[in-house]
């Protein structure tokens, strides 16, 4: 409660003190509506945004004049800090916390919500996979002109995210006249592995007068990046209840350490290009194409040591397995929870496993756009396509170690092993071999229309109607292969090598490091030939059951009307209503079973079945929905205006989630599978926004929102269903979950103009966002917080720009979140998991050598944020994770 209540006291009195903010990074984009059909149009087109300054006054412009709660961020901003994705970009925006892979943003919540919709120019764009979203981490910064969050819906925005919308804006050749050549070249060094990799983009652009009136504009930019990267994790397994560890009493003891070690590259690449054409300037004609390409090749190495009785079958003779050995075990003082302990004749296991994932999207658009009169009509027809793969290869080695010694109290938990030569073959049999390859592919093909009628009256100024019809598929197809040889691995030595990452916490003596590992090149290129040189006749297939495939066609209409009255009272916003139709036709297979004959006759003859064949499953299903919105301002005085929204939101269920496929095991009469006939998620949502606006780069502001959340799906048991003649327990996804998300959100920022001299230059921006959330969970009688919400959250950057010289250094903060709740189907009960809290600071400067060429040096995660997790309570550790610390230098350049 002191942190919490230093931060906010911290931040609300910089905030009130210094007029410091740090919602509104923007660039000259209109704002005043949201994205219609194909762009976003500019405004303030005469504007050149020449540093930090410019860019934060034309930010605070636009969040100033919109008619909703939108906050931005633009090209000039992203430049001045190391965010090399869209993701990481957003991540210093007010109300938005992100989620980290390997040390790079991913995912993102808005006001505590993950369901968030993503559109390119205002068309709805995606990655495949088994959800819905557009992995943000696929699209490179440079490639961006500006990034802009609705925060509250109206009629006219594409429905999907109950979180928000965010809008990806690229760059449009008529933004600029003339030639524009423009680029970057920078070094990238990550720590962790000891590696330097290249990123790299090229801007070009030219317009010409067409005519006596006419302009063509062409754009062409690209851009490259490689990460080499490196995480050590130590977790601690989920903690059990054991009897035998302490004579007389039970424990809590945690079941044992998974130690992997990850290193390898990313590689992005991103590519845009756009004609426009306006033969005068009431008519545009455009076409765009969008190219995306992210890949991810990652390597494992480490040891899986469990030690719960149900992972240590004793064998018949042997000496008992994973026996805690008498006079080890220390408890937390206070507690029965166990922080040493040592173990005789433990199972354990060392993999190598080669982990790779791709993404490449692809979005190509056309329209037009007319303006005559009174009336502002658009034309837009897109079509996108993702392919999604994740390749997983795995090759484990198991032994058997005569003594284990854990102690979790250590800054990086201890889990050694003694008794046995982990670099020796012979100290080993071969174990369980792996492969899983997931194929996704997805299409979307949309066409949407917008006209706006102006209105000549005292209060109602335009009316808005719109529709957009779009046609969405998603397959999946996936591959399986799981088989264990044993035996001893001295025959296939040539398989295994030892730990290339050996130096995990700069080489920490707590856990082991040196031991044998299988070759993660081989898995990589030659699963097959390693499986045959181990005798496995067995090959991967895929598996009929997994396989889906999901046709959604969506038809949408909206009305709108946008009002303004200045007598008494002035104030402006919008008030309509979206109605969406959606249909889908979900297709798939469930296997079929016969009972063995003779079986079944008596308890002492249980019944046996064997499955038959594959029967297909083809649901179609369709709903309609009504989303009305309202956004109102009251411009209270010149400087201080107050905004009211009301709107309503769905998020339509995940593609797995509404995946057909069906698991059924026959002899425990158990069953899982996905449910076609989901609900979308439905928000009641309330906004309020105080802003107040004292300089062209000074504002504070205040905000609050409530969210009320329907229909969260969870997977439960919905009873007994009988298929084939046989009763199954089968386990669904289903709509039962609400939930209820209120908080706000402070900020402010400024310039120091009124200081003399080179001190003029310093500026500051903040933002504090209070998330309290409460839903209930697939566990009868519990509620709990959304998960990965942190309750609390800050940005604090400081700014200083004078002459050549810029800089910055940002820090982000977020409190504790729950990570996820354990059904541990023991005494112990359900219990929540925990992650610490933490901070992340970014750092840049950049020196313009010449009005063309700019010195960049940027630094990421310089305080090496730890991942450090706990069960239910903090003497119950979970894992212990590091990522690298990044730093990057190059030029950008203009000609």
């Amino acid at each position: 409660m002191r942190v919490v209540t230093r931060a906010l006291t911290g931040v609300a009195t910089l905030a009130i003190v210094s007029g410091m903010s740090a919602t509104a990074f923007a660039q000259d984009a209109q704002s005043q509506n949201p994205p219609a059909a194909e762009d976003q149009a500019t405004v303030d087109q005469e504007i050149v945004v020449t540093g930090i300054r410019a860019s934060i006054s034309s930010a605070q412009s636009i969040k100033r004049n919109s008619d909703q709660i939108v906050d931005s961020i633009v090209a000039e901003d992203i430049g001045k800090l190391p965010d090399v994705n869209v993701a990481e970009a957003l991540q210093r925006v007010s109300g938005i916390q992100v989620a980290r892979d390997r040390g790079e943003g991913a995912g993102i919540a808005i006001r505590g919500l993950t369901q968030v919709l993503t559109t390119m120019n205002g068309r709805e764009v995606f990655t495949a996979g088994d959800g819905r979203s557009f992995n943000l981490q696929d699209v490179p910064a440079e490639l961006v002109a500006g990034l802009d969050v609705y925060k509250t819906p109206s009629a006219n925005l594409i429905e999907g995210g109950i979180g928000g919308v965010v809008d990806v804006r690229t760059r449009k050749p008529l933004d600029k006249k003339g030639l524009v050549v423009s680029g970057s070249l920078r070094a990238r060094y990550s720590d962790l592995p000891d590696k330097v990799k290249p990123l790299a983009s090229l801007l070009l652009s030219n317009t010409w007068n067409v005519g006596s009136e006419g302009e063509l504009g062409i754009l062409i930019s690209g851009a490259y990046q490689e990460r080499a990267f490196g995480t050590d994790l130590n977790d601690i397994g989920s903690p059990l209840l054991r009897d035998d560890v302490i004579p007389g009493q039970t424990v809590v003891a945690p079941n044992g350490s998974y130690q992997p070690a990850i290193g390898g590259n990313r590689r992005r690449i991103g590519l845009d290009g756009m004609i426009q054409y306006k033969p005068n300037p009431d008519l545009e004609f455009y076409a765009q194409a969008s190219y995306q390409d992210f890949n991810s090749i990652q390597n494992q190495f480490g040891l899986n040591i469990p030690t719960t009785l149900s992972n240590c079958p004793t064998p018949a003779g042997g000496a008992r397995r994973c026996d805690p050995i008498p006079g080890t075990a220390v408890l937390a003082p206070g507690t029965n929870d166990v922080q040493k302990i040592s173990y005789a004749n433990v199972p354990f296991s060392t993999f190598g496993v080669s982990r790779d994932t791709y993404d490449e999207n692809q979005q190509y658009s056309a329209g037009a756009k007319w303006d005559t009169g009174p009336a502002h009509l658009s034309l837009d027809v897109n079509y996108s396509k993702s392919k999604n793969t994740l390749y997983y290869a795995e090759l484990d080695l198991a032994g058997v170690a005569p003594r284990i010694d854990q102690d979790i109290t250590t800054t990086v938990p201890t889990m050694k092993i003694s008794g046995i030569d982990l670099n020796d073959i012979n100290s080993f049999t071969v174990g369980s071999m792996t492969l899983n390859q997931n194929y996704y592919t997805g299409e979307l093909k949309a066409i949407r229309g917008d006209a706006s009628f102006d209105i000549e009256s005292d209060f109602l100024k335009s009316m808005d109607f719109g529709f957009r019809l779009a046609d969405r598929t998603t397959d999946f197809k996936p591959v399986r292969f799981f088989q264990t040889k044993g035996g001893s691995a001295a025959p296939y030595s040539s398989l295994f090598i030892a730990n290339p990452l050996n130096d995990m916490f700069s080489g920490s003596t707590n856990i082991d490091q040196n031991f044998l590992v299988a070759d993660f090149n081989k898995l990589r290129g030659d699963f097959d030939g390693v499986r045959e040189q181990l005798g496995i006749a067995v090959e991967p297939a895929v598996t009929p059951l997994g396989i889906y495939s999901i046709h959604e066609k969506t038809y949408a209409g909206y009305a709108m009307a946008k009002f303004k009255y200045d007598g008494g009272l002035h104030l402006d916003g919008n008030i309509g209503i979206r109605i969406i139709k959606t249909s889908l036709q979900v297709v798939g297979n469930r296997a079929t079973f016969a009972q063995r004959p003779g079986t079944g006759t008596s308890p002492s003859n249980p019944a046996v079945f064997d499955q038959t064949g594959f029967a297909p499953v083809n649901v179609d299903t369709s709903y309609v929905t009504a989303l009305p919105s309202a956004n109102i301002r009251f411009k209270l005085t010149d400087k201080l205006q107050l905004r009211l929204a009301a709107s309503q939101a769905i998020t339509r269920p995940n593609f797995g989630q509404l995946a057909p496929t069906l698991t059924l095991v026959p002899g425990a009469q158990t069953g899982s599978s996905g449910n076609p006939d989901l609900s979308p998620l439905k928000s009641d949502q309330l906004d309020a926004s105080l802003e107040y606006y004292f300089s062209p780069t000074g504002s504070v502001y205040a905000a609050a929102f409530y969210r009320k959340v329907e229909d969260f799906i969870q997977s439960s048991s919905r009873g007994q269903e009988t298929i084939d003649g046989i009763v199954y327990q089968i386990t669904r996804p289903a709509n039962s979950g609400n939930g209820k998300i209120k908080g706000f959100e402070v900020g402010g920022q400024t310039f120091f103009d009124f200081l003399p001299g080179l001190l003029s230059g310093f500026g500051v921006q903040a933002n504090y966002t209070f998330v309290d959330s409460n839903t209930t969970t697939s566990f009868a009688g519990l509620s709990a917080p959304l998960s990965n919400l942190s309750k609390n959250s800050f940005n604090v950057s400081g700014i200083y720009e004078k002459g050549p010289v810029s800089a910055r250094i940002a820090y982000n903060w977020r409190d504790k979140f729950l990570t996820g709740i354990t059904g541990s189907g023991s005494a112990l009960g359900n219990y929540p998991t925990y992650r610490k809290p933490y901070g992340w600071l970014d750092a840049s400067l950049s020196v313009d050598i010449t009005k063309q060429v700019t010195f960049t040096l940027e630094g990421s995660n310089l305080t090496r944020a730890k991942t450090d997790t706990y069960f239910d309570v903090p003497t119950r550790r979970g894992n212990w994770e590091q990522d690298d610390i990044q730093v990057m230098a190059g030029v950008r350049f203009t000609l």
